[in-house]
């Protein structure tokens, strides 16, 4: 039976010895009115857990994509004791009808780590809890999807794999599936300086459906750079490389001193002008407007109906200005685009200043957290 969600929302997550956080970390992903927040903010200091909790949310999703793996990813679970269970609020259809469920991916040896108790599903709207158990069979190296997870957890997660590998043809997740997709932006994102010998009109890397997407730094060959990306949507001349171009004019070259201007189908790139003259190349921009094309190409093009962003640092090589620029962005795509949500990390307060967990905006469903590392007394 083939399941399909028609909406997917983090609820929470909970933690067992990972990373810096010991002990048992949940954190809800949840507004004051019971709502998975489309706005989310983790602050914290530097080695406090903040990407531990975005690392442990992507490993989580990537086990949607297979029925089994060589390996979770991350140390705790691949060489420790530890568990990750991902908790999100999905409304399942079987074609006839749907209903919202709460769905544990669970991840490692100690198992389920937080059961929801039937007034917590009552109030975000779930009919029952679905859990989804991965882990480490005994005498076996496979990491596999444990036989005795709910029924129809295994259907809806059989049906994601399905999915696996078809083509993106649209941006911004229109008409696309709704099946979940997880945009991965680590600390190290950007775009790689890089002349890229031997370009050629090819297929870019990670431009099909798949549950989890990671872009650290792009351009590093020339199958996953941005002038790849567009130049096959040039191709296509399906629309896409316009609206690309239009949003990165939009929103990053607002002054207007730099255009992005039509891809360069001789040399197979997208150039930049600088007051009216071709200078460079996206690579040649600055270390900030680099991460600011990168952040709202890839989200553009790689969203499906049901999309989670997570940016690690956010403010990473951002000035003021560039920061509140792209928080700005953020809250107004967050409004436009139901089934889209963010996941930031930081540790600078004029970052909190500007998203305003706390402040209500119309549209908007704000939520945020403080961590902090937690240290387990040795046992004696």
């Amino acid at each position: 039976m083939a399941i399909r969600s028609t909406h997917f929302a983090l609820a929470g997550l909970t933690l067992l010895d990972v990373g810096p956080l010991r002990d048992t970390t949940s954190i809800s992903f949840l507004t004051t009115d019971n709502e998975p927040a489309n706005i989310y903010l983790v602050m914290g200091p530097n080695g406090g857990g903040k990407t531990t909790l975005l690392e442990a949310i992507t490993t989580a999703m990537s086990m949607l994509g297979a029925a089994s793996h060589t390996r979770y990813g991350m140390p705790a679970l691949d060489d420790g004791n530890g568990g990750v269970q991902l908790d999100a609020l999905v409304r399942l259809d079987d074609g006839t009808s749907g209903e919202s469920f709460i769905l544990s991916i669970v991840l490692g040896g100690p198992g389920l780590l937080k059961n929801w108790p039937e007034p917590d599903l009552q109030m975000v709207g779930a009919a029952a809890q679905l859990v989804l158990r991965y882990g480490v069979r005994t005498g076996s190296r496979t990491i596999e999807r444990f036989a005795d997870s709910d029924k129809q957890a295994l259907a809806f997660a059989d049906t994601i794999i399905a999915e696996v590998g078809e083509p993106t043809r649209s941006l911004f997740g229109a008409g696309a599936t709704a099946f979940p997709t997880l945009l991965y932006f680590p600390s190290d994102r950007g775009i790689a300086r890089n002349g890229h010998a031997g370009r050629a009109v090819s297929r870019p890397d990670q431009l099909s459906y798949a549950p989890v997407h990671v872009f650290g730094v792009d351009g590093a060959t020339w199958e996953n750079s941005l002038d790849n990306l567009f130049v096959w949507f040039a191709w296509l001349a399906d629309g896409r490389e316009e609206r690309c171009r239009e949003t990165v004019n939009r929103y990053v070259f607002r002054d207007g001193t730099k255009t992005l201007l039509e891809v360069d189908r001789e040399l197979l790139r997208a150039p930049v002008s600088v007051d009216g003259v071709v200078e460079h190349g996206l690579d040649q921009l600055s270390s900030g407007e680099r991460q600011l094309v990168q952040l709202l190409v890839r989200i553009a093009s790689h969203m499906s109906t049901a999309t989670i962003v997570l940016i690690d640092e956010t403010e990473q090589h951002l000035h003021l200005v560039m920061r509140r620029r792209l928080i700005t962005l953020i809250k107004e795509w967050a409004k436009e685009h139901d089934g889209l949500s963010f996941y930031l990390t930081s540790h600078q307060a004029d970052s909190l200043r500007i998203v305003a967990p706390k402040v209500p905006e119309e549209g908007l469903r704000k939520f945020g957290c403080l961590v902090k590392p937690r240290f387990k007394a040795p046992r004696r």
